[in-house]
């Protein structure tokens, strides 16, 4: 609990108060248009995939510390659901915009659901599938806003 902790405060931190931070969101947001005002595109994409890597690691750790067995197939029903709590957390898809508590709310959400649904014994196929209609859920809510800020923004 306490890396993750650290991990979130840090990565909060690097992305609201770090040159490198905002490098990256700019790259999220558009490589070409942030190599055109002078970052390094490459350098930002190995750096975080450098972080990201650590991060996995990390979590990696925690996973074979609690369970106390490693396996390598632990994580593969985790992968969607690492895509679908910044969405549900408010990220915008295209890039650009990332909000690290909004995430943690999303993780929370997808956790407490879960959890929910175990508990009052529901198949765990039906529980995908509800994680999957909730997952569709924030990518339409996603698009829509964004289709609701480029079709009714005012012109420059």
């Amino acid at each position: 609990m306490l890396p993750a902790l650290l991990a979130l405060i840090g990565v909060w931190f690097l992305l609201n108060w770090m040159r490198f931070g905002r490098h990256v969101l700019a790259v999220g947001a558009s490589p070409t248009a942030a190599g055109l005002v002078g970052i390094s595109v490459r350098n930002i994409v190995i750096g975080t995939h450098a972080l990201s890597g650590l991060l996995a690691a990390v979590a990696g750790m925690m996973v074979v510390a609690r369970l106390q067995i490693g396996q390598p197939t632990i994580g593969d029903d985790w992968l969607i659901l690492s895509f679908a709590a910044p969405v549900i957390g408010g990220a915008v898809l295209a890039g650009g915009h990332v909000n690290v508590i909004g995430t943690l709310l999303g993780v929370t959400t997808i956790a407490i659901i879960t959890q929910a649904l175990v508990l009052f014994e529901i198949d765990p196929f039906i529980v995908q599938i509800f994680l999957g209609l909730l997952i569709l859920w924030a990518v339409g809510i996603n698009r829509l806003r964004d289709l609701r800020l480029t079709f009714f923004s005012k012109p420059a």
